[in-house]
């Protein structure tokens, strides 16, 4: 178990051992919340339990996925589509692949590099 400083039900940080061995005691004082090991910092705290956020795409992720041809395009706007896509980040799962199947659907990018971005 680590020791969590929790923040409007949110893990504002967590401490690597015992809190009150490496923070003078004003500041270890606010990690007084035990989290499982799988806890980090960002995720919730609910009912005593971490709530891991869900991911999110951003056009980071979708760049980083695609061919040098894709990304030319992707950086020049040379497609209309492509501005309304970018606009549309970050999206979940579901509403990224719909996005993906769109850029699919007008030879943006290709299926392979759709999974890509996936993962």
């Amino acid at each position: 178990m680590k020791y969590a400083w929790i923040v409007n039900n949110y893990i504002k940080d967590i401490a690597w051992k015992n809190p009150s061995e490496i923070y003078h005691p004003d500041v270890a004082q606010f990690y007084d919340t035990q989290v499982p090991d799988t806890a980090v910092n960002g995720d919730a705290w609910v009912n005593g339990e971490v709530v891991k956020p869900a991911k999110q795409w951003g056009a980071t992720d979708f760049r980083n996925g695609m061919t040098l041809a894709e990304k030319t395009k992707w950086d020049s706007d040379a497609v209309p589509e492509i501005k309304t896509v970018k606009a549309e980040l970050p999206k979940e799962r579901a509403e990224t692949s719909e996005l993906l199947d769109f850029l699919v659907s007008v030879n943006v990018i290709s299926q392979k590099t759709a999974e890509k971005i996936l993962g």
